[in-house]
């Protein structure tokens, strides 16, 4: 839905040196639905990041290439040890078979890459 308010693209780089600074030890950040500027990745130093790499908001099944590439050039902002591939958030509005197909393709892109 395109009239779905969603933060201004910067938020995450604006907060990302004060999240990795405080006791938090993981954040969820939504990729799939509109791709983030990496380079905010460097600025969690110690924050391991929920990465999302499939979309909720999309009837369409990411294959798994794209997240494969979508991860692959999030390790070049991060260490591997703590990404973690993710939706962008619950899957649950989107059907059993419809999630599944999704989650089948990030569990085999995050095998290939990992």
């Amino acid at each position: 839905n395109p009239e779905y308010a969603k933060a201004p693209k910067e938020s995450y780089d604006q907060l990302a040196t004060a999240i990795d600074r405080s006791s938090i030890q993981a954040i969820s950040i939504e990729d799939a639905h509109r791709h983030n500027n990496l380079s905010m990745l460097e600025k969690f130093t110690h924050t391991t990041v929920i990465f999302g790499v499939v979309a909720i908001a999309k009837s369409r099944v990411e294959t798994v290439q794209e997240i494969i590439d979508r991860l692959t050039a999030a390790l070049n902002h991060i260490d591997a040890d703590r990404l973690i591939a993710a939706p962008d958030c619950g899957l649950g509005i989107l059907g059993r078979d419809l999630a599944m197909a999704k989650l089948v393709n990030m569990c085999a892109a995050a095998r290939s890459v990992g």
